[in-house]
This record gives structure tokens, C-alpha cells and sequence, in this order.
């Protein structure tokens, strides 16, 4: 008979005195491990070993495995939202600073594809609406920059900010394929200097049209 595990939370056997801080823990690890091996395969134990608490606390503050993920991924898309709000959406450096931002996030990164690998068409993401509203943000910059003749009016705006994610994130979310094509490692800082030269030199032409 299949191992089961609890899905509605329990009192814990002893008193936290610090449940922020122990909460925090459970999340740093989970992130390490849902990074790793995605939701499916990883281990409700390995979290709880990594975080040192008592697999227990794991369902007592979360409910689920399911549930620490999304709390993990709710907490980095919090991290996440004030940079994003700022962000330079339409300038020529525009996609070099992003490549900036992604290069410390390989975590993140993981965590979205493991989302798309597991989740993809299984209801609604985690935390929809601020997600679209961010796009719709960063879409809404790139249609005032062509309406003023910044951004190449010809191109789809949705496209545009489509393509322009999917230009830097590709060799983060494939370093395989990146190393067939480069014979670097997308991680190397040498990779990362001639990638962000790239990117600069791309993003002055669209803006030059």
C-alpha cells in the first residue's frame, strides 16, 4: 500500500518560539529542493532534513506539499515584484539589465519550469493576477515607447515583450543547448560578459529601428 501523507495541518508536539524564523527555514529549503526535483519528486523528508525542523511543522504550517510550493513560489514572486515594477521596459539597455536580474535567480528559474512541467494547464497559476498584471505593465511600456516611435511600431507588442523574454531567459532555462552552440557554460562569468554585450548591441537596434 502506498506511503500517504497528511493534508490537513496538526498541532505540533512542542512549542516554536520562533515560528517566523522557523517558517523562513522550511521555505529556504523547500526552494533547494522544489528547485532540484521539481514538485513531484521532491521529498517532503528531505525538506524537513535540510531545514532541521520536524517533518511535522511542514504540514502544520503549510497543509500539503503542494501547498509549500506554492508558498515558496508566492514568496519569490513577492521578492520579485518591486524590482520588477521598475524595471527599464523599453530602453536599449533593457535586455541586458535583465539578463542582470534572471543571472542571480536560477532558482526562480528552475521553480517556473518545474511550474510549467507540472502544473501547466492544471487550473490557475499561483498568484495569476499580479503575474498578468506585471506583463500587462511591462506591455503597456513597450506600446507608449512604439507610439512614440522609440520600439518598431511593425511588431506585435505582445510578441515583442514575448520574444524578449524568451532571448534572455533561453540560455538559463537550456544551458545544454547553450553550451552546444557556445562551448561555454551559461553560468561563466565569460558567458555572462560576452551574452550581456550581445543583448546591449540587440537592444540598441531595436530601440535605433
Amino acid at each position: 500500500m502506498p506511503k500517504t501523507t497528511p493534508t490537513t495541518p496538526t498541532t505540533p508536539s512542542t512549542r516554536i518560539r520562533d515560528p517566523e524564523a522557523t517558517k523562513r527555514k522550511i521555505l529556504a529549503a523547500a526552494l533547494q529542493e522544489f528547485s532540484a526535483k521539481g514538485i513531484n519528486g521532491a521529498r517532503v523528508d528531505a525538506i524537513a532534513a535540510r531545514a532541521r525542523v520536524n517533518k511535522q511543522l511542514l504540514y502544520y504550517y503549510f497543509g500539503s506539499k503542494n501547498g509549500l510550493f506554492r508558498a515558496v513560489l508566492r514568496e519569490r514572486l513577492a521578492e520579485r515584484a518591486p524590482e520588477a515594477a521598475h524595471a527599464d521596459r523599453e530602453g536599449p539597455q533593457r535586455l541586458a539589465e535583465l539578463q542582470d536580474r534572471l543571472a542571480g535567480a536560477r532558482d526562480w528559474i528552475r521553480l517556473l519550469m518545474w511550474e510549467a512541467l507540472e502544473r501547466s494547464g492544471r487550473g490557475p497559476m499561483e498568484q495569476e493576477a499580479m503575474r498578468r498584471a506585471t506583463f500587462e505593465q511591462w506591455l503597456g511600456a513597450v506600446e507608449r515607447a512604439q507610439s512614440e516611435g522609440a520600439l518598431p511600431k511593425e511588431l506585435d507588442a505582445r510578441q515583442l515583450v514575448l520574444s524578449e523574454l524568451g532571448t534572455v531567459l533561453f540560455p538559463f532555462a537550456f544551458p545544454q543547448l547553450t553550451r552546444l552552440v557556445t562551448g561555454q557554460s551559461a553560468t561563466s562569468p565569460e558567458f555572462l560578459a560576452q551574452r550581456r554585450a550581445f543583448l546591449e548591441q540587440l537592444g540598441a537596434l531595436l530601440s535605433n529601428n
